[in-house]
């Protein structure tokens, strides 16, 4: 069985400042509490670009903590087609300790842009794990949202300020 967590913010940033900004791993941890994020392959931008996010610390090369490995399947910048188009960056979560979906779509709003957060996700241990993770998700949900409360900050404010 799958979980979903979804978490969206109206931002006063254009949509291609919120996309540098989403698209900044070494940067996601001024915006994501206790994350450091290393791109773990040859490409560092677009489709196949391979991260790694870890929600504790590095030991050397032994990471202790939450381990989410990923790599990009789809990458649109907004205004990337004709029109007004949204973003849109998908990655696929590989383990170790979940693996599923996550969608980041960054849409025109009249305020600036709207991201929209969706994880979609399973974790090993069955039944059991994930009636504990049902009751947990409002908590994560919280804090996703206050993430990205603290990315607005970041992304509202001017370049290099």
């Amino acid at each position: 069985m799958s979980l979903r967590l979804e978490v969206s913010r109206e931002l006063r940033a254009s949509p291609e400042r919120v996309w540098d900004e989403l698209v900044d791993w070494r940067g996601q941890d001024r915006w994501i509490p206790l994350t450091h994020v290393r791109v773990t392959g040859t490409r560092s931008t677009g489709l196949g670009a391979r991260v790694a996010a870890l929600s504790g610390f590095w030991l050397g090369p032994v990471p202790v903590g939450l381990l989410d490995r990923f790599v990009v399947t789809g990458w649109t910048p907004p205004g990337s087609a004709p029109g007004d188009a949204p973003g849109e960056l998908a990655v696929l979560h590989l383990g170790p300790y979940f693996t599923g979906e996550g969608s980041f779509k960054v849409l025109p709003d009249p305020a600036g842009a709207r991201l929209v957060c969706t994880e979609v996700f399973t974790v090993p241990g069955g039944a059991p794990v994930e009636a504990l993770l049902r009751l947990v998700l409002p908590v994560m949900r919280r804090g996703f949202a206050a993430s990205l409360d603290t990315f607005a900050g970041l992304v509202e404010r001017p370049r290099g300020a």
